[in-house]
């Protein structure tokens, strides 16, 4: 049998520069405003301007900008219900401002004040309120709206450099962050940006074989949002194939310094936030963007009396998305250890972080913004991400609009169209993570890997000879 791995390019090698309007079809298509697809002249130096990251780093601001604007209607008129849902312009930032307690000068975790946020986006919420006028009306919300789209910009920003450094030759890449739909209607939803930023940089100190950085990086990223800590068997599951063991050990152990340094803090200061924020999910009834809230919109789809529809018991759900999760993991783990080539980091992490995502018992709008870098680094393909940002824009709309109806029932959009935007959304993220699972499997289809690349994110994996491989009859 063949050798499915290419011939590796020497270390160190300066590869062609790559051109996504000469090898994805739809990108050429899209060219064609901007003057076609580049020519034969695109490795000669470019002006500053018309690099990689400056153009990336300008889409992205434009990006955030018009997501401000899509605000428009509730910066001038107040988050208030339904309007805000209505006009699909609703963010927690001046919403939570307004109704936790905060704008009277309490701490995140002072008493009373449940803000049910990781430590340190609860601390930023609070951070970005000490920048606003007291009060709790429209002026006060839209400061604290504006001051929101500020951070959000500027992790937006963040991560668009990380990104590139993490993508390596393949710089116009990160051009798929910056004209995701996904960014513009979901970046100025919540502080999630936050903690991808931190979690991505995390992989860049990682490619750049710094793993006690990365593990401090990634510490933080879990205290911005536990989503963060699925990188974490991501790296351990590829770095145990390669026999990097002292590098996943470093790894591990500033992480763990760090998610205990917050813990520890945040028991001594305020009492058991941190286990309150980690408790709080368990239990819970199936919420908007689940497949467990499916059931309970047939309900309300096929009854006289939506209001009776209960959907899944909250245990059931709890235990489905456990269960189904810790199944997901074993898979990928079995998938990474039997596959003819060790995948790349960027695989094993965005399948990681999706499966557990679609199961989870809610995925709001603004989780899909964990999937976009990871999505970008792991299948760098326009057609596959231009279906999946219709679908995610199709469920934005459809959110907003369903969660209007529980208000205003004659203006709602009804359950079983909003029951249809889920399927199509997750059916989306799970054609993803097919064409990245064949990748995965058939390791010479995978167009990172071109020009005899291993991995360019997988810092000391790359190019590392397997130890541990489980063969499959």
């Amino acid at each position: 049998m063949s050798d499915p791995r290419p011939s590796p390019s020497p270390r160190g090698a300066v590869l062609p520069p790559h051109r996504p309007t000469a090898e994805d079809p739809l990108a050429r298509a899209g060219s064609e405003f901007l003057g076609g697809p580049a020519g034969r002249r695109i490795g000669t130096p470019a002006p500053a301007w018309a690099r990689p990251l400056p153009v990336a780093l300008a889409l992205t601001t434009l990006a955030v900008v018009v997501g401000a604007v899509s605000k428009h209607r509730c910066r001038t008129d107040g988050w208030s219900t339904p309007g805000q849902f209505f006009h699909a312009c609703y963010a927690d930032g001046p919403v939570v401002w307004a109704s936790s307690g905060l704008a009277t000068g309490a701490g995140p975790w002072s008493p009373g004040i449940a803000l049910g946020q990781p430590p340190l986006t609860a601390v930023l919420t609070w951070f970005v309120g000490r920048f606003v006028p007291a009060g709790t009306g429209v002026e006060t919300q839209r400061a604290y709206f504006d001051a929101t789209a500020v951070v959000v910009l500027l992790c937006a920003l963040g991560l668009v450099v990380v990104l590139s450094a993490l993508l390596g030759r393949r710089g116009w890449d990160a051009t798929l962050v910056a004209l995701s739909p996904v960014l513009v209607l979901a970046g100025l939803v919540s502080f999630q940006l936050l903690g991808v930023l931190l979690a991505v940089a995390a992989l860049a100190a990682w490619a750049r074989r710094v793993p006690l950085l990365a593990g401090v990086l990634l510490g933080l990223a879990v205290a911005a949002s536990t989503t963060a800590a699925l990188l974490l068997p991501a790296l351990a599951i590829l770095a145990l194939r390669a026999g990097r063991v002292p590098a996943l050990l470093r790894l591990l152990a500033s992480t763990v310094a760090v998610v205990a340094v917050v813990a520890i803090g945040l028991t001594v200061a305020v009492g058991g936030a941190w286990a309150d924020y980690l408790t709080a999910g368990w239990g819970q009834r199936a919420g908007y963007g689940s497949p467990w809230l499916i059931p309970q919109l047939v309900q309300q789809a096929t009854t006289s009396d939506p209001a009776t529809a209960s959907g899944l018991p909250t245990r059931a759900v709890s235990v489905l998305a456990v269960l189904l999760g810790l199944g997901w993991v074993g898979f990928v783990l079995l998938l990474a250890l039997s596959a003819p080539r060790r995948p790349r980091v960027a695989a094993v992490a965005f399948l990681l972080v999706a499966g557990v995502c679609v199961v989870a018992p809610a995925f709001p709008v603004q989780t899909s913004l964990w999937l976009l870098p990871l999505a970008v680094a792991a299948l760098p393909s326009w057609r596959d991400h231009a279906v999946w940002w219709l679908a995610e824009a199709v469920h934005f709309g459809a959110v907003w609009l369903f969660i209007a109806g529980t208000s205003t029932p004659d203006r709602g959009l009804p359950a079983e169209f909003y029951a249809v935007a889920v399927v199509l959304r997750l059916a989306a993220i799970a054609w993803l993570v097919v064409r990245v699972v064949q990748d995965v499997r058939a390791p010479a289809g995978d167009v990172v890997r071109l020009g005899g690349v291993d991995d360019p994110a997988g810092g000391v994996l790359d190019r590392a000879p397997d130890r541990l491989v489980v063969r499959i009859a």
